[in-house]
């Protein structure tokens, strides 16, 4: 992870919802030209602002490739990723909503409904203004299915997985998830059993070039001059990976991995899990 976080957490928390769903941000890609206060100035809005929706961002160190949150109302910039790409899906529960009625209107099963809100232990007792995940992932795909559908099921299992917290040592989808245990959970989904660290995970797969990345493998990093893997992440094509972390924000997000300056000094490898 790329830093210990406190007094970040505890403000970031103010900004979610009450059942623990962060607020979705259109994000800004960071050039080597950019600090805090000019990505403020050419967003339109105040540096307060930005602080609020970053808080575990130092404003005195913006390094190329970090993704910053906009807050809602900024201009139109270059570098944008909106904010349908960064969050899972939601929904808030309105009036004579049920489990099942929900599940219905989502087309899932409500048995898969259920597990994407393990929080919520009484299911008749939903109340309005409840904020729900809705998994947008299939529940499971053939086994003998090609392996890009494979690499695209991972990731919308992965994106599924969207804000969920940043908990070291944790294992649990939809409430906490460290790097390794999050991409442990979407390569379980099709059959792939990974080890449980990230540098156990590394040992395994099969070794690929940088110039042959592709979307579904696993990219691996040894952070702050490590000399063993202390970070993995998935690949999603064009430069990004979707990964459990707690820098720039805390949990599961989108991070570049050659254009952001932090992951590209301390890459390490790719492995391939899917053929």
């Amino acid at each position: 992870m790329k830093k210990k976080i406190f007094l970040g957490t505890f403000l970031a928390l103010m900004l979610f919802q009450g059942t623990g769903f962060a607020v979705p941000y259109d994000q800004y890609t960071t050039t080597d030209e950019d600090t805090f206060w000019t990505i403020a100035q050419k967003a339109g809005v105040s540096p307060n602002e930005m602080k609020a929706i970053n808080p575990n961002v130092d404003a005195r160190n913006i390094w190329k490739g970090l993704l910053m949150n906009l807050p809602k109302g900024h201009k139109s910039m270059t570098g944008l990723i909106p904010a349908s790409q960064v969050s899972r899906r939601t929904y808030t529960v309105q009036k004579n909503d049920t489990f099942w009625t929900i599940s219905r209107k989502f087309h899932i099963s409500l048995s898969y409904l259920m597990s994407a809100n393990p929080k919520i232990k009484d299911t008749d007792s939903i109340h309005i203004g409840l904020i729900l995940n809705i998994p947008t992932a299939p529940i499971s795909i053939s086994p003998s299915t090609d392996w890009k559908t494979k690499a695209d099921y991972v990731i919308a299992l992965a994106k599924d997985q969207f804000d969920v917290p940043y908990i070291w040592g944790d294992a649990t989808p939809w409430v906490g998830l460290d790097c390794s245990s999050f991409a442990q959970h979407v390569f379980s989904k099709i059959g792939v059993n990974l080890p449980r660290t990230a540098n156990w995970q590394f040992q395994y797969g099969t070794p690929v070039a940088e110039n042959d990345l592709r979307k579904g493998d696993l990219v691996f990093f040894k952070e702050h001059g490590s000399a063993t893997i202390t970070h993995v992440g998935i690949y999603i094509g064009n430069d990004l990976m979707i990964n459990a972390d707690t820098g720039p924000k805390d949990g599961v997000q989108l991070a570049y991995v050659f254009s952001d300056a932090y992951y590209n000094a301390s890459y390490a490898g790719a492995k391939r899990f899917i053929h």
